[in-house]
């Protein structure tokens, strides 16, 4: 387990209470928020419709204490939380099992907040949740603070990052891109593409096409159409699968380059 301490700065000082809204509205970013930065590691994406995979509920389990105006958030790690299913390590590559879903959330965070590390780690839904602590600040907060080694302030001026990274995304667009099939995961139909031309990777997800149909075709040359989503800088995020076909080498030379925003 591990411990995390969060310090609710209140617009007024003089008051020791903490609005019961106010906190539900934290703990539902907290959660939603550490749900979505472990799912978008895993598909390359933070939220999907339908029930959530089990491990994903119980891996954002968290127990708290409230001390004043400081929250104790207790995480179990990823091992913790589901050692069998966990154990499937050919499953989850993407994950460091003794971390926790916390540490991903203030990862994503971090990241949304700097110019410096990757922007495949958060898309639009993740952005919609951190932008969901304006309630926060509708209901009494002044500032949030994450008292950790990589100190996080959120204040209302943070909102404004948020949304103005959400609108910066380039829009999702259908696309056609030929490579070989090389990875599939079969609880969740997550696969890793090698594009023909430059040996890009590229993550996806080809839950509208049967299983049988994409087994067929692993480790094989494919040419496969569906939406892509991108990150903020352009780079590919993940492409959802709607067609997968065996592709021959005019469709690798056609299609074989890695897909790019259309222009605004």
């Amino acid at each position: 387990m591990s411990v995390y301490q969060i310090e609710i700065e209140s617009q007024n000082p003089q008051d020791s209470m903490v609005s019961v809204t106010l906190l539900q509205t934290l703990l539902s970013v907290l959660i939603d928020g550490s749900k979505g930065a472990l799912r978008l590691r895993t598909e390359g994406r933070s939220t999907a419709r339908g029930v959530p995979p089990q491990w994903l509920q119980v891996a954002t389990q968290f127990s708290m204490e409230l001390q004043g105006g400081k929250l104790d958030v207790e995480s179990p790690t990823l091992y913790e939380a589901g050692a069998e299913l966990f154990q499937q390590s050919d499953w989850f590559e993407e994950l460091d099992f003794e971390r926790t879903s916390f540490d991903y959330f203030q990862e994503s965070l971090i990241a949304a907040l700097s110019h410096e590390m990757a922007d495949s780690l958060y898309d639009k839904h993740l952005l919609e949740a951190f932008q969901r602590f304006r309630h926060v600040f509708n209901n009494g907060a002044k500032a949030i603070h994450f008292l950790s080694e990589k100190a996080i302030q959120i204040t209302p001026d943070t909102i404004t990052v948020f949304n103005e990274l959400a609108a910066s995304l380039p829009f999702p667009h259908q696309v056609k891109v030929a490579g070989k099939l090389e990875e599939l995961r079969t609880y969740d139909q997550t696969f890793k593409l090698i594009t023909a031309q430059g040996d890009h990777a590229i993550k996806g997800i080809a839950k509208h096409i049967a299983p049988p149909e994409v087994n067929a075709l692993l480790n094989k040359e494919v040419l496969m159409s569906g939406t892509a989503y991108f990150t903020t800088s352009g780079k590919i995020l993940r492409i959802e699968a709607e067609h997968i076909l065996a592709a021959g080498a005019r469709e690798l030379a056609l299609w074989g380059k890695l897909p790019v925003p259309m222009p605004y």
